[in-house]
């Protein structure tokens, strides 16, 4: 990461913003998830009920299918959705391998969470299985603005990719990915049609193809969109985020009113069990 970034990060992090008001506007909340995503995805699941704050209509499951997460669904109140029913194809048919190894999967969860095809609100939230909300987050202002939560992750192959499409773009100074983005369906057809006009593909096409196949991690659908959004649509906060090993895994209310104080978040790689 840049020293300079995460210095900036820190004055953020530091700053004392004002409350937020939440938009009571419903959402939708949609997460893409394997088999191997089950073991937090209930803690997830717990942190976006208890600390999301706007009217969710429904939260959906996209997997392959499955019969353990078709399960959980019905198990948790969930919508379960057929990961190829969203963009038509499979993750397979990708065929982006890098080095040897297939990163087809990965690159595939990010179309779906920038496809605007699941759910029935006009916003809806994309969170990671993996990442646990434990203090209130505001993702849609009273003045109908997106709020956009903030890292010091960089990875400068991310900006290539976008600048490769959109060389006009400004980039903003921290990095959105931060594991979980509110996308506004309208906003998401003015990226699809301005890629298409640029590229004379389909949307989906030009990610594809603008991919980088001698780079191991060569697009964020986080960075991407969140930098396409115009800043006076934008509301922009620190995410103030705590990774954890598996050995700190507890039950939510532990969980919350361990790090509730301290952190708006906390996440659970599987790299670091």
């Amino acid at each position: 990461m840049s020293h300079i970034r995460k210095i900036y990060y820190r004055l953020c992090a530091w700053y004392p913003y004002s409350a937020l008001k939440p938009s009571r506007e419903e959402i939708d909340v949609v997460i893409p998830v394997i088999a191997k995503d089950l073991e937090i995805l209930p803690l997830c699941i717990e942190g976006v009920r208890r600390c999301v704050a706007h009217p969710i209509r429904n939260i959906y499951l996209v997997s392959p299918d499955d019969k353990a997460i078709r399960e959980f669904c019905d198990c948790h109140g969930l919508v379960f959705v057929e990961e190829t029913s969203v963009l038509g194809f499979k993750a397979k048919d990708l065929g982006i391998v890098v080095d040897g190894r297939d990163r087809s999967g990965w690159l595939y969860q990010q179309l779906i969470k920038l496809s605007g095809k699941v759910g029935t609100c006009e916003r809806y939230l994309c969170i990671d299985s993996d990442h646990i909300l434990v203090r209130e987050h505001v993702f849609v202002t009273e003045e109908g603005k997106t709020v956009f939560y903030m890292s010091y992750e960089k990875n400068d192959a991310y900006y290539r990719n976008i600048h490769r499409m959109f060389p006009e773009i400004k980039l903003a100074r921290l990095s959105y990915v931060a594991h979980k983005m509110l996308f506004t369906k309208q906003t998401l057809k003015r990226l699809h049609e301005e890629m298409s006009a640029r590229t004379g593909k389909t949307w989906t096409q030009a990610i594809i193809d603008n991919y980088d196949r001698g780079c191991f991690a060569d697009f964020s659908e986080f960075e991407l969109y969140g930098n396409f959004v115009p800043k006076e649509e934008k509301v922009l906060r620190p995410w103030l985020q705590k990774l954890l090993r598996y050995n700190k895994l507890a039950d939510y209310e532990t969980l919350y009113k361990r790090w509730t104080k301290r952190r708006m978040s906390l996440t659970f790689p599987a790299y670091r069990k």
